[in-house]
């Protein structure tokens, strides 16, 4: 059982300590900025952190406002006295602004900024997600410090249901993964999935992601491959007391990003050495086997299914996505038939990314993986012209990939 904190405001005041977490930027791999973490100096001289002062049930919101001034103006002139010219990440709690709605330029951190000379671009506030308060003047606040160049951060995203309203109300200028997430990620693809899904829909708003709490090799990689911007946790750099001479793990990153980058190029060749082969195997099949729409049976689908060996279904749409011929599926040596004539696939984004390549005058595509909604397998789907109004559709599941020449 934990023990109850038993620090007040009073006894703390003379104790606390900032403490400053490195955050590395992808595109540099150079520390992009510094988080700033609570900590006190206990008496036998221990530095500890104040999670659990501010997490405590005991304690007021007046002494947690108290303490987390001490620290933010201890840091901001910890920053100055330093001459850092990397960003400052810091955490402000929404309630905390309510009393500068109509002065937001009196609130702490903006003086103390002013007084060491600190710029607005440098400064990056933290808000936690949970605390959101959609309220108008709360709103209005956070677009102040917008407007007057300073960084918004959504810190735990993901955690406690993520409302998608905060999100279109807040405009953050960075959202950071919840590390609960990137912990769950090594065992579970539904949350390596997410990583990928959430930088991919952060990217098309123009917002910058953070992945937070890294604290195995595993995380890390699965964070890189996932391609968002910013790192930080424990494997990476542990909170330190002075920004100047930071350790920083510079190599384990730099390792992670290249081997992401080796087998994102692996991939990639397989990919296309995968495409080259199907290409050729129709284009060898249709030689001996003219295509006539007219004239294309079952028995010649089902022939052109048995050619295509690494092939799990075979269909065919026409140009506006709407299937027609059967689905012609192998089960063990057989091939059968399955009858979803009639349906449309134009919705499906492996339609949408055809349609692409065959507009920019290709014959053939192979989609990127993805998860099959009934199996849950990976699932890559080829297809091929076969004519300006025809289209064949191939779905590949746990291919073995032929050999790179």
């Amino acid at each position: 059982m934990k023990s109850p904190i038993v620090h007040s405001a009073m006894t703390l005041s003379d104790k606390v300590i900032p403490y400053f977490q490195p955050i590395l930027s992808a595109d540099s791999h150079a520390v992009y900025a510094y988080e700033v973490l609570g900590r006190f100096v206990d008496n036998d001289g221990a530095v500890k952190s104040l999670g659990d002062f501010f997490s405590d049930v005991n304690t007021t919101d007046e002494d947690a406002l108290k303490i987390d001034r001490l620290v933010r103006r201890y840091a901001m002139r910890k920053y100055a006295e330093e001459n850092r010219s990397e960003n400052l990440f810091i955490n402000i709690r929404l309630a905390w602004l309510a009393q500068y709605v109509d002065n937001p330029e009196m609130e702490p951190t903006i003086r103390w900024m002013r007084e060491f000379g600190i710029t607005p671009d440098r400064i990056v506030i933290e808000i936690t997600e949970e605390e959101f308060n959609t309220s108008d003047a709360l709103i209005s606040v956070i677009s102040r410090y917008k407007n007057a160049g300073y960084r918004i951060a959504l810190d735990d995203y993901g955690k406690n249901a993520s409302n998608i309203d905060r999100l279109a109300i807040l405009k953050p200028d960075i959202i950071k993964i919840n590390g609960e997430y990137i912990q769950k990620s090594e065992k579970s693809y539904f949350y390596r999935e997410y990583l990928r899904a959430v930088t991919f829909f952060a990217e098309t708003l123009g917002v910058e992601v953070l992945y937070e709490g890294i604290e195995t090799q595993r995380q890390l990689d699965i964070c890189i491959s996932s391609n968002g911007r910013f790192y930080q946790g424990f494997l990476i750099a542990l909170p330190q007391e002075s920004m100047s001479n930071a350790v920083v793990n510079y190599q384990v990153f730099i390792d992670s990003v290249g081997d992401a980058y080796k087998a994102l190029h692996k991939k990639n060749i397989e990919a296309d050495a995968l495409r080259n082969s199907l290409d050729a195997k129709l284009e060898r099949f249709l030689l001996e086997n003219p295509f006539c729409q007219a004239e294309v049976d079952t028995a010649y689908l089902k022939k052109l299914c048995q050619e295509l060996p690494e092939v799990m279904r075979i269909y065919l749409c026409n140009k506006y996505g709407e299937q027609i011929s059967y689905n012609f599926e192998r089960q063990s040596e057989d091939i059968v038939c399955h009858d979803y004539r009639g349906k449309n696939w134009s919705w499906r984004r492996y339609f949408h990314k055809t349609l692409e390549a065959f507009g920019q005058g290709k014959k053939t595509f192979l989609s990127k993986a993805y998860r099959d909604f009934t199996t849950k397998e990976r699932v890559f789907t080829y297809s091929h012209a076969l004519s300006d109004d025809v289209f064949l559709f191939a779905d590949i599941i746990r291919v073995p990939l032929p050999p790179v020449m």
